[in-house]
């Protein structure tokens, strides 16, 4: 694989000597049900992409339709089914013009709804819609025995065999990042045009794991260069 993928915009917070502590502190103090991957104290949230718009389809793609993949990655996992630790989703658009909204549906893309635990990676990807290029899940799936996807869902699989330490949560956070610049760049070799647009990852205990809107209440969007978008996440009450 070549170089680690450039996001257009990367929001992810470092991980500070400060967050360390608070982690672990958080981790000490949590019960067993919010330690543990597969607790039952381990939130459901959903994930949602809104208001894209392509300004200018003729810089980014020419004539050609439009592709739209997230990846939602969560250290929410079950053990022997490395699938289960992310959600990848692909939706493609036809014949869109300049400063046209996608259709994206009442309630937005849902890119993700499931179980969260520790922290939650979301990364949007843009590119030029080929016929003969695969959806992302088909993608990751054909890579799930690289060396370097084994090695990242490996570490995540750490989570789910007792519960973890803060060696253990930071260690899947990095992880989380492999991934999905292996996404990245796997999904780039596939279509030839893929642009990185957006990548976060939302602690638990620092972020709330991000519950809310991005960046802000509507109308409010994110802006790069000829492309324009929202998402929120929410949690899902019993």
């Amino acid at each position: 694989m070549t170089a680690d993928a450039t996001w257009l915009i990367d929001d992810r917070a470092p991980m500070t000597e400060a967050a360390v502590d608070q982690l672990d502190r958080e981790l000490a103090d949590s019960g067993p049900g919010s330690r543990g991957a597969g607790g039952d104290g381990a939130p459901t949230l959903a994930v949602s992409i809104h208001d894209a718009v392509i300004h200018d389809n003729r810089k980014w793609f020419g004539e050609a339709d439009v592709r739209l993949d997230a990846l939602v990655i969560t250290g929410h996992g079950q053990q022997g089914a490395p699938e289960s630790f992310y959600m990848p989703k692909t939706a493609a658009f036809a014949r869109v013009k300049d400063d046209d909204r996608l259709q994206l549906g009442p309630g937005g893309l849902l890119a993700f709804h499931g179980t969260a635990s520790h922290f939650l990676d979301i990364l949007i990807m843009v590119s030029r819609d080929r016929q003969d290029s695969d959806d992302l899940a088909t993608i990751l799936k054909g890579s799930l025995h690289s060396q370097e996807v084994t090695g990242a869902l490996g570490t995540m699989l750490g989570l789910v065999v007792a519960a973890p330490q803060v060696a253990l949560v930071t260690a899947a956070i990095a992880a989380a990042g492999v991934l999905g610049d292996v996404a990245y760049r796997l999904l780039r070799k596939a279509t030839g045009s893929t642009i990185g647009l957006y990548r976060n990852s939302h602690l638990q205990f620092r972020d709330g794991f991000g519950i809310g809107d991005h960046p802000g209440p509507a109308p409010q969007a994110f802006r790069v260069n000829d492309l324009s978008f929202r998402y929120q996440i929410s949690l899902e009450q019993a």
